[in-house]
């Protein structure tokens, strides 16, 4: 009877030091960091040790992480989320990322990544990919239009260049697309007109050539539209008067082409209204008054 007892304590015992004890990174997701921050070339700095727990620790300053730890009966973490943000950066990017199986977010703004995105990254699921203000280079990279989970894609201010492909079609549950601040041109392809899910785009100040489409009356979701400071043909599409989504409206700098002012009556969710250097004719519609929400004009 009493080794029945003590074996029942030590079961109850071992049983709370077992499910009190917070759960761990993975141990292979803590192979595939190291690997990354060798990579990166920080292994040696203090503030970068692997011995701390990304995914209970709040002392790291330099890496925000986020993780889900239901796994192994809450036992276990896999990480979902990586921010790292202007440490300045100046390798490529590591293709170590791909060995992140739950990873959904990752965020590498503001170093100085270069080179391209790997094409490993291809069997990535992640679902927010943000490469703002780096050094990227390269034509689109045709690895993203296989990244077809993305459903926010930033990578404003890098130094990619030439046409975007015809693929960016595959990209159909795409609802944020930033192209902003790089060298693409061309026209746009008619893969855009697949994106429908769209509610946000931003492609100004590239060197985007020919008409604004008529396929942007399919992006009926688009809450955002930047067009600002390429080199677009007039006129204004008419069509922009039943985005009835719209919030943010921004067009410059259209070429030679006349434009007449497109309906606005039905954009009563407008906020930003702004046509500069659009070679407009024509009277102002009265409509424009009776916007509700509409703050700059």
């Amino acid at each position: 009877m009493k080794k029945l007892l003590f074996s029942g304590v030590v079961w109850i015992l071992c049983s709370y030091f077992t499910f009190s004890q917070p759960p761990k990174l993975h141990k292979q997701e803590v192979e595939v960091l190291k690997k990354i921050w060798e990579k990166l070339g920080v292994l040696e700095k203090k503030e970068w040790s692997l011995n701390k727990d990304l995914c209970n620790s709040t002392e790291l300053e330099w890496v925000f992480v986020r993780c889900n730890c239901s796994f192994e009966s809450n036992t276990t973490c896999r990480i979902t989320k990586i921010q790292i943000n202007s440490k300045n950066f100046s390798t490529a990017l590591p293709v170590e990322f791909t060995k992140l199986l739950k990873l959904k977010y990752l965020d590498l703004s503001y170093n100085n990544f270069t080179g391209t995105i790997p094409s490993e990254w291809a069997t990535m699921q992640l679902t927010d990919l943000l490469l703002r203000g780096n050094r990227l280079s390269g034509p689109f990279p045709t690895t993203l239009t296989s990244m077809t989970s993305l459903t926010y894609l930033n990578i404003h201010g890098n130094g990619f260049s030439g046409h975007i492909p015809e693929h960016i079609a595959n990209m159909k549950n795409l609802e944020t697309l930033v192209l902003s601040s790089n060298y693409f041109s061309g026209e746009l392809s008619d893969g855009f007109a697949n994106l429908t899910n769209l509610k946000e785009l931003k492609l100004s100040d590239n060197n985007f050539t020919g008409k604004i489409p008529k396929f942007i009356s399919r992006w009926t979701k688009i809450e955002t539209l930047e067009v600002q400071g390429s080199s677009f043909e007039g006129p204004i599409p008419s069509s922009i008067s039943i985005l009835t989504h719209l919030k943010d409206l921004k067009i410059s700098d259209l070429k030679t082409h006349t434009s007449t002012l497109p309906s606005v009556e039905k954009l009563i969710k407008l906020r930003t209204l702004v046509l500069r250097n659009c070679l407009i004719q024509g009277s102002i519609p009265n409509d424009i008054g009776n916007l509700p929400d509409l703050e700059v004009l």
